[in-house]
């Protein structure tokens, strides 16, 4: 189906069909059909058609020139806001849902025409919108002073604070209007909502006041009832001095073993990053910051080595990556991964050996990249390539890494081809030699299973400037993907000094689609599911009228068994679980990629996701989010939602495994 059978859908009788055809093009994102959809926006009788109209409009015009875009701006603020149908004070408003899509594509002037045309107190209605629209424009970096008033003026009794006004200031972060009011935003520290808290925590994280910031984070940290707070404060404190305030290595050190895991991991990860100094002892408070120094550290190191075998691997392995950011060359000899490990365990360790940068990491990860298990090679090659800046003057170790990288780049496993690109573009392993088997590597590939060996070869090729590069570059325009046409364009620009953009096709027929309208008409419109896993069973339900073919694919693979067994592969504290990966270590799939479907739901605790490598290579990963997360918003096909089991979701750990998963009656 092309642009031109979705158009007459524009103009179909039923508004639902309507609607539909206008919120695919948020998903299509093809620039052409904007004076459409604006045509839609003011003119369409129904209220859910404009609606999905607005929303549209924001998914495509981040797609437009800088140019296009303040055009584009300039058309919504001064011309379509004036011609917007009377709307109901029930149900989703079209000016709302355009007020907040305009910050996923316009210009800091954009951002103060809707500032000053929505911030008095008649404008109150559209107060929300306005917050969210600058929450998406300080998404993209785009701020001013105006818009900060506009949020500080929510800023009262810490139990009447949206959390998304708070969200909206961490977005904007450090910045001197936030600054001058940091006396009225530390209420907020207790707040009884801990949205507005861990949101809080983050902003004060980049404010790094530490006169009126740094005991509200402490407390946070330390006290929290919410772990999810604590981990934001947690990472907040990361950014402040310990030499000025050596009580936060102690604080730290406290949560590396107490209570919530995911606090725990928090605490160890943070403190593997803190700028640790070495003072002159030589006064009572530098004895005294090196007494707690090694005091946190031997714990850490305590836990790392886990003798006793007291501590889950997952925060054992967290532990040694920490331990060799902060010991350097001396933390290799009590890093041991061994092949009688959980596989997940030898990768972190194998993660932590390229964090040591020492030279005597590098046998025991190359053996390693020379084993059969394509997961730990990979691994362990991505090991040899944080490592190699510290032993660039090893002359020898070196080419040994340049050489595994160019083996791997023959081998069949997308991920270590990957990896392999990613290494020989690395401005250590810059060689000519490296052009042919890169151009071998090329032809080689497959879309959609390739997508991202395709990227990391194309941007090794662009580095590298090699006229030999050029004809197969040009070949990777057509290949039926965006990102691949993007990525080739860009190397083919850095080699030949041309513009390639023109080439580009302007419509990409889908590498996979399953029109199996007669499986996906027999679902009903609310399909639940329950997923078991080693913390209990979590039930969902699908949204099969936003995201279709996301959800036909899902429970084809429910059905097919293709889950059982599966793990939890990527865990981020208070962000997101992640499982559904056949390799797992997130390369894997089910063999084909779906296209992507936005719709303007939004992501909040709770929420269903699929991951994606880049627009339309979608396959059988899913996430679920623990806390709201705006900015996948657009970005990431929302699929679900969770009904029962958050606390399930929230227990989840590094390769904990999905049992099972049933379509429910």
């Amino acid at each position: 189906m092309d642009d031109s059978t979705i158009i007459r859908f524009c103009n179909d009788p039923d508004p639902v069909v309507r609607e539909r055809a206008v919120l695919s093009f948020g998903s299509i994102q093809d620039t052409s059909v904007i004076p459409l959809l604006l045509d839609c926006l003011t003119n369409d009788q129904n209220s859910r058609v404009r609606y999905a109209a607005a929303f549209s409009i924001g998914q495509t015009g981040s797609q437009l020139s800088d140019k296009g875009r303040e055009q584009l701006e300039h058309e919504l603020i001064s011309v379509r806001l004036d011609r917007m149908p009377p709307e109901s004070t029930e149900g989703d408003s079209p000016t709302d849902r355009l007020i907040e899509e305009t910050g996923k594509f316009g210009t800091k002037t954009g951002l103060n025409d809707l500032v000053k045309r929505y911030s008095d107190s008649v404008s109150i209605r559209h107060s929300q919108a306005l917050v969210m629209g600058i929450a998406r424009f300080a998404i993209r970096n785009i701020t001013s002073p105006e818009a900060i008033k506009f949020l500080l003026g929510f800023i009262n009794v810490p139990n009447q604070t949206n959390w998304n006004v708070v969200y909206a200031l961490q977005r904007i972060g450090d910045h001197p209007e936030i600054r001058n009011h940091i006396d009225e935003l530390i209420p907020l520290s207790t707040s009884k909502d801990p949205l507005v808290r861990m949101n809080l925590a983050v902003l004060f994280g980049k404010l790094k006041n530490e006169q009126s910031c740094l005991d509200p984070l402490k407390q946070l940290a330390e006290f929290d009832t919410d772990w999810r707070v604590q981990v934001n404060a947690i990472k907040a404190l990361g950014n402040y001095s310990v030499q000025d305030h050596p009580e936060i290595i102690n604080l730290f050190g406290r949560l590396f073993t107490g209570g919530n895991m995911y606090v725990g991991l928090t605490a160890i990860s943070s403190f593997g990053t803190l700028h640790i100094p070495n003072p002159d002892p030589t006064t009572a408070d530098a004895v005294k910051l090196i007494n707690r120094i090694g005091e946190a550290s031997r714990l850490l190191e305590k836990i790392a080595i886990n003798r006793d075998n007291t501590y889950p691997w997952q925060i054992q392995s967290e532990a040694a990556i920490a331990m060799a950011k902060l010991e350097g060359a001396e933390a290799v000899s009590k890093i041991h991964p061994e092949k009688t490990q959980p596989r997940g365990f030898q990768a972190r360790l194998l993660n932590a050996l390229g964090y040591t940068g020492s030279g005597e990491a590098v046998a025991p990860l190359l053996e390693y990249v020379k084993g059969t298990d394509v997961v730990l090679a990979r691994a362990a090659l991505e090991g040899l390539q944080q490592l190699a800046p510290n032993i660039s003057h090893d002359s020898i170790a070196i080419g040994k890494i340049y050489d595994e990288a160019i083996k791997k780049l023959q081998s069949n496993d997308v991920a270590s081809v990957t990896t392999s690109a990613s290494v020989l573009g690395d401005s250590l392993f810059l060689r000519r030699a490296s052009v042919p088997p890169l151009i071998a590597a090329l032809d080689k590939t497959r879309v959609p299973d390739d997508i991202e060996a395709i990227q990391e070869i194309c941007s090794a090729l662009g580095k590298l400037k090699d006229d030999r590069a050029v004809e197969s570059l040009k070949k990777q325009l057509y290949r039926k993907d965006r990102s691949i046409a993007l990525a080739a364009a860009s190397a083919l620009q850095s080699i030949t000094g041309k513009d390639y953009d023109a080439q580009i096709p302007k419509y990409f027929e889908p590498t996979y689609t399953d029109y199996d309208f007669n499986f996906l008409d027999a679902l009903p419109d609310s399909v639940r599911v329950r997923i078991q896993t080693d913390h209990g069973d979590i039930t969902a339900e699908l949204y099969k009228n936003y995201a279709p073919f996301t959800v036909m694919s899902f429970v084809k693979l429910v059905r097919k068994g293709f889950y059982n067994g599966l793990t939890f592969h990527r865990i981020v504290p208070n962000f997101v679980v992640q499982g559904g990966d056949p390799r797992g270590d997130g390369w894997g799939g089910p063999e084909y990629s779906i296209r992507s479907e936005f719709s303007p739901l939004t992501y909040e605790a709770g929420t269903l996701g699929i991951a994606s490598a880049g627009k339309d290579t979608e396959g059988s990963q899913f996430f679920i989010t623990q806390s709201p997360q705006p900015h996948l918003d657009g970005r990431y096909t929302i699929f679900g939602k969770v009904l029962s089991g958050m606390d399930a979701v929230n227990s989840l750990q590094l390769d904990d495994h999905i049992v099972d998963i049933t379509v429910l009656p």
